[in-house]
């Protein structure tokens, strides 16, 4: 039977922007690798978009970014550049959820991960902000990256124990808000 629940997959995004945002600026910047943190914006747009709508993507990302930038130290808008791009990529992927399909989700999130790192790094090294290209790529964006894919492993190993199929915005495994029900077979 196929239940019909927008509102569960909506809950649960919500649910978790929220709490990756408190964790985004409580506990992020006391846990890091070398000079790396993670950026749970991208883990947010990564669960919200993978496999997700196109059209909501890159409002996605916008928001996630903005609230990244306006939380850090770094260049505003940058981020959000950065992250709408990614959001639109991410759902125009057609992968799973990464609820659902954490391996092929986790092959296609590592390398952007890396690749938002060190455009990101790059930018803060030709303005100024990174005292040299050793610190920005190798010191920062790597070990980043890296606890973005930990983050990432961490959060999908939640929304698959959640009751909704999917952590992305209004939909589930098939899509448009659904999700199966199994009874006896």
């Amino acid at each position: 039977m196929i239940v019909n629940d927008a509102a569960k997959g909506r809950r649960t995004s919500v649910v978790l922007a929220v709490v990756l945002g408190l964790l985004q600026l409580s506990v992020i910047p006391n846990v890091g690798i070398l000079g790396g943190r993670a950026n749970l914006a991208l883990v947010f747009v990564a669960c919200a978009c993978l496999g997700g709508d196109a059209r909501k993507a890159p409002a996605i990302g916008f928001a996630a970014g903005l609230f990244y930038d306006l939380a850090g130290s770094g260049p505003i808008g940058l981020m959000a550049l950065l992250l709408t791009l990614v959001g639109y990529v991410f759902a125009a992927s057609g992968r799973s959820r990464v609820a659902d399909d954490f391996g092929g989700s986790l092959v296609m999130f590592a390398p952007l991960a890396a690749v938002v790192g060190v455009v990101y790094a790059l930018v803060l090294l030709v303005l100024g902000i990174s005292p040299s290209f050793v610190d920005a790529v190798l010191l920062r964006a790597i070990p980043g990256a890296v606890l973005d894919c930990v983050a990432l492993s961490i959060v999908a190993a939640v929304l698959s124990r959640t009751s909704a199929n999917s952590g992305g915005l209004g939909g589930g495994a098939h899509g448009r808000g659904g999700y199966t029900l199994r009874r006896g077979l």
